[in-house]
């Protein structure tokens, strides 16, 4: 059967190259008697190969897929979609190799011959903590192993037939080969996890040399894991596995090429197609939620995040302390806690033995929470009041996500519609996946407290203010009249985001710069003094009643308007206490903006390393997954032509454009990294300048594309910006992905992640 399938792989790679050139006299005959073998040779061995079975019905089925599709494209009379028709049915095969090659590449493991299928006999083994049960043998331990001290026999697999009472079994295995005649030196070597639940984890692909005399698997991290071991065989063939999904994705990845590259509306600018550009929008808008929604389901558990009955600084505390009419929470400090010389310093803390609420505020005898009222407000509170019931974070971080995803894509379009809708519909498309896939809202999905509730919340309100801030027609042509009641819904969110996050009140500032460039275009558009009065009212009242709210808020609990209480929050430091140290800002800079991920050749293929350039002091590392903006979205490096990038701006234009340019891409976002210090690193604060800051390396890049001369040239940016998604895609993929597992915030999803790992994980499925 083995003979039959490489045949079958070979007529595919003909059928392929053969569908792919140029026809030629015999073209014809060749991809008919090629594409027949390949389907009737994998579906022989689907069924007489039960380890082949998956693969060889996905290349039969797949194969006259193809055939059918070449033949059903000479029917339409359109030349462009006879020709992406035909592409499609091209793809098909390539794709097709490439699942059957290199994403099954370890089913061809014991191809090679010289491997028997061996059952080893459990009694000839020598077993630590292991039992046998009837004809299986359970742990009883908190580590276990298995030895085989006497093998002759060469070994390409394992399979382990485990299933323990957890989700998943840790083990290692030690060998001794003909290159090495004991264990020493060949410890450990092979280590990984059966999966209950995932066929292929209980397969170990083995490359030793030569025979193998003696085997031990080592079972690890037993405690809360009894194991049933059902048997254990040597080079049995390794399961083929075609990955529908997979073959879809990057199915669907090589159409995107093909629109992008040919596509008559794909390349049409905006200003010709804003229906076309809209439903673009749409249905990027939908997919990106849809996968927040995915995410979120992971830590979801609505039996009791609506019913939530312990609750947080957020979704309780604040509730029941504004329920009761005060501003202080209504936990009490103890008094060990309150007696301290120094309450602030966690080690002292640690060292007493005292009791204290973990990142809570201790101010003048009560315990206080720093943290926004905006969500307490506008979401925990309600929701307490009409049902009794405490909402848990994370229902209430998925609906400030699911509306700044919304707000986000509408708000690049809008702001494409006025300033670039001479760009084509396909860069257009993949600047705003790239902004969606480097905004960082993946960080706040899967697990949810307090801090990812500040920060999605923050996040939601500056979203929509920026979205009214764009409508209201502050920025874009003068014949555009400016709209106050955006202007007013603009400041209003924007001054929510505040209540939610303090961090925010910079792009509050900014908004300020836009709103008297609004002036200035009432002023050149010579309006009535009542249009001014107007628009500064609608512009400025809610800053002036939310923020007025939020300092009379302020001074009720620290006696200050302006202090929001962080330097008494009982937690990593003693804020009282920290001084402000440049280099510890410049950590934050680096590793936001510049710091270079590393790859690997095994999924999720990018590494992050946390740097601290040296600094001999203490910085709180969050969370390791420094990678910087620069490299998630490769375009980012057009910042650095915004200077230039102004020559092609009207002169009357050049020093209200470079200002309000600056204040987004460089002034705010800068104001924001150096500010955070204090809080150390955590990836999710990415959310607060990213989306920005890569917006406006889009406008250079598309003002430089604008004034490029020549098709070819545009071209070749269009194929830069092509590469450059994927390259972001791929980046924050693997970096997401690490940041979420292996750990503790998948727990009852481990193998979900653990298939999608799989699934794009090359020769090794």
């Amino acid at each position: 059967m083995k003979i039959l399938f490489i045949l079958a792989l070979i007529a595919l790679a003909v059928f392929a190259v053969s569908s792919i050139i140029k026809e030629r006299k015999y073209t014809k005959i060749i991809r008919l008697v090629s594409c027949s073998l390949a389907v009737v040779l994998s579906l022989i061995s689907a069924i007489a190969a039960p380890y082949l079975r998956s693969l060889g019905i996905g290349v039969a089925v797949l194969t006259a897929a193809s055939f059918g599709l070449s033949i059903f494209a000479q029917q339409f009379k359109t030349d462009a979609v006879k020709s992406f028709v035909k592409y499609t049915a091209n793809a098909i095969l390539v794709i097709l190799l490439l699942e059957a090659v290199c994403f099954n590449f370890n089913s061809y493991h014991l191809w090679k011959g010289g491997y028997d299928e061996t059952p080893l006999d459990m009694s000839t083994a020598t077993l630590t903590n292991v039992k046998q049960n009837g004809n299986s043998f359970v742990t009883n331990g908190e580590s276990a192993t298995i030895e085989f001290p006497k093998l002759d026999q060469k070994i390409g697999t394992i399979q382990l037939e485990l299933k323990g009472t957890s989700y998943k079994t840790d083990y290692s295995i030690d060998f001794a080969d003909e290159t090495n005649a004991s264990y020493y030196m060949r410890s450990g070597l092979v280590k990984g996890s059966v999966f209950n639940d995932i066929k292929q984890t209980k397969y170990v692909v083995c490359d030793f040399s030569g025979k193998v005399s003696k085997l031990k698997i080592n079972l690890t991290e037993l405690k809360n894991n009894t194991v049933t071991i059902s048997g254990i065989t040597l080079n049995a063939d390794y399961p083929s596995r075609f990955s529908y999904l997979r073959f879809a994705l990057i199915l669907l990845s090589v159409m995107f090429v093909w629109a992008f590259k040919r596509s008559v509306n794909f390349r049409k600018p905006l200003s010709a197609q804003f229906k076309n550009a809209k439903a673009v929008t749409a249905v990027i808008v939908i997919v990106m939620v849809a996968l927040s929604l995915l995410l979120s389901s992971v830590g979801l558990n609505p039996k009791k995040d609506f019913n939530d009955p312990t609750g947080n600084q957020i979704t309780k505390e604040l509730v029941d302390a504004f329920e009761s009419g005060q501003v202080e929470l209504k936990d009490k400090p103890g008094t060990d806690l309150l007696n301290m010389e120094n309450p602030y310093d966690w080690s002292a803390r640690t060292e007493k033995g005292v009791n204290a609420k973990w990142d809570h505020v201790l101010y003048d005898g009560k315990y206080y929470s720093y943290y926004g009222v905006g969500p307490v407000i506008l979401l925990y509170l309600p929701y307490h009041l009409i049902t009794g019931h405490y909402l848990a974070s994370l229902p209430g971080v998925l609906l400030f996500n699911t509306l700044a995803l919304i707000f986000l894509g509408m708000t690049f379009y809008q702001l494409m519609k006025r300033l670039f809708k001479d760009i084509p519909l396909s860069m257009f498309t993949a600047a705003l996946i790239m902004i969606y896939a480097s905004c960082g809202v993946w960080y706040c999905t899967v697990m949810a407290n307090f801090y990812e509730i500040a920060q999605s919340s923050g996040f939601c309100f500056t979203v929509l203010g920026a979205y009214f801030l764009v409508t209201s027609n502050v920025i874009g042509g003068d014949k555009e009249p400016i709209r106050p009641l955006h202007a007013a819904l603009s400041s209003l969110f924007l001054a929510i985001a505040v209540t939610c996050r303090p961090t925010t009140a910079i792009w509050c500032v900014v908004a300020v710069v836009f709103i008297i460039a609004g002036v200035m275009k009432l002023r050149r558009g010579k309006s009535e003094r009542s249009a001014y009065v107007k628009y500064l009212c609608a512009a400025l009242i809610p800053f002036v009643v939310i923020g007025g709210a939020q300092m009379i808020y302020n001074h009720a609990r620290f006696g200050s308007f302006t202090d929001f209480g962080i330097a008494y929050s009982l937690t990593i430091n003693d804020f009282t206490h920290t001084e402000f140290h440049t280099q510890l800002s410049a950590i934050g800079f680096f590793d936001y903006l510049f710091a270079p991920p590393s790859f690997t050749g095994e999924f999720p293929y990018v590494q992050s390393t946390l740097s601290t350039l040296g600094v001999n002091g203490y910085y709180f590392e969050a969370t390791n997954n420094g990678a910087g903006l620069f490299y998630r979205a490769l375009p980012m490096f057009f910042l650095f032509g915004a200077p230039f990038a102004l020559k092609y701006v009207d002169k009357e234009k050049r020093t209200r454009t470079a200002i309000l340019f600056s204040t987004v891409a460089f002034v705010a976002p800068f104001v924001i990294i150096a500010s955070i210090w204090e809080s150390g690193y955590g990836t999710r604060y990415m959310m607060d300048f990213a989306w920005e800051m890569l917006t406006c390396a889009f406008l250079v890049m598309f003002l430089f594309y604008r004034n490029l001369k020549g098709k070819d040239a545009k071209r070749i940016y269009e194929h830069l910006l092509l590469i450059a998604m994927f390259a972001c895609l791929f980046i924050n993929m693997g970096l997401v992905f690490a940041y979420w597992y292996p750990g503790s915030y998948v727990a009852g999803h481990e193998a979900m992640f653990e298939r999608f790992g799989r699934m794009f994980s090359m020769f090794n499925t």
